[in-house]
């Protein structure tokens, strides 16, 4: 687990977000402006990383990792180490037949409520996470992801995979904070034979857009055994921003046509489950922001108005979703095999 020394003031959280399977960057918050080293090592590895200037924001990168390795990790800032933070991580891309990752989304607004849902991620020790969008309620305002980082503590053991919500519109700080493949505003990755795409729909994706044919070209050259996309914005949904016209009707035949197996979305702060036309659809908007109401229930093949995550378990062939709510109860199961 990640811990904490006993002093009065303490670095606060760290977020791993990975570019590469060789490449992790760390992002972390202190509440008072300071210089710090990150310490990386393992049983054959070791690494020291300095910062030259203090700062309350702070991001620095590692390379030349190697991939589905357990890594140790220590912060220390200043000369006298009154800030000291440590966990463990490790990039994942091929951890074998049996490994879980967590999807939730829309933790803005209330980072109360976000660091619950976070320590319950925790507890379910996922090999990774994922975030729909909408993690803070303005990217421009650093409050917002000073609240952030407060707030997440306890995802300090596992890589980060966020897309952009319509909060993180100009992703500014965004792309500061995380650093991610491609061209970070939207890319794929690959563990083991799980592809994952995160798009996003804060900018064009319609059939002449640069998104859209990158989106193509990777769906009809990348094979894998399960094809999850993860988005902001909901094809379908039965809550009050309801069905997003422009991604049911340019991205949804793409994904009827590929065989997407999985999509998951946010913006609308509550839990569906959608079946159409045999392809699965979530929607995971319960990471901290004020719930909202299911319009009408009678489409829809499981839902919960709570805040809430979704915690999938990869096993030999079977993709097992199991949403919780903050005190892990579970609120819906389900399970897609492969074609």
């Amino acid at each position: 687990m990640l811990f904490l020394t006993s002093i009065a003031v303490s670095l606060l959280a760290v977020i791993i977000t990975a570019p590469s399977t060789s490449t992790v960057q760390f992002s972390w918050y202190t509440e008072s402006a300071v210089v710090c080293k990150v310490y990386i090592y393992s049983e054959n590895t070791s690494k020291e990383l300095s910062e030259a200037t203090p700062s309350v924001f702070h991001s620095m990168e590692a390379s030349e990792l190697s991939p589905d390795t357990q890594y140790k990790y220590r912060i220390e800032c200043d000369a006298t180490k009154a800030y000291i933070q440590a966990g463990s991580f490790s990039i994942p891309l091929n951890p074998g037949n049996n490994f879980s990752f967590v999807v939730y989304g829309d933790s803005r607004s209330n980072p109360r409520m976000h660091a619950k849902v976070a320590e319950a991620i925790s507890k379910k020790k996922p090999l990774f996470v994922m975030h729909t969008g909408d993690i803070v309620y303005s990217d421009e305002r650093l409050d917002d992801w000073a609240d952030f980082f407060q707030a997440t503590v306890a995802l300090g053991n596992a890589l980060f995979f966020p897309v952009i919500g319509n909060h993180e519109r100009t992703a500014e700080n965004y792309k500061r904070f995380f650093s991610l493949p491609g061209n970070e505003s939207y890319y794929s990755f690959k563990v083991g034979e799980l592809l994952f795409i995160a798009l996003n729909t804060n900018e064009r994706f319609d059939s002449y857009s640069k998104q859209y044919k990158w989106l193509k070209s990777l769906l009809s050259t990348e094979k894998a055994e399960f094809t999850v996309v993860i988005l902001h914005h909901p094809p379908f949904s039965y809550g009050p921003h309801g069905d997003s016209y422009y991604v049911k009707n340019f991205l949804v035949p793409l994904f009827e046509q590929y065989g997407i197996d999985l999509v998951i979305s946010g913006h609308d702060h509550n839990y569906q489950r959608i079946v159409c036309n045999n392809l699965t659809y979530i929607v995971t908007g319960g990471g901290g922001a004020s719930i909202y109401k299911i319009k009408d229930p009678s489409g829809i093949a499981s839902s919960f108005e709570g805040y809430n995550f979704v915690l999938f378990e990869y096993n030999s062939g079977v993709l097992k979703g199991i949403c919780y709510d903050i005190n892990g109860h579970e609120i819906d199961s389900f399970t897609i095999s492969s074609h």
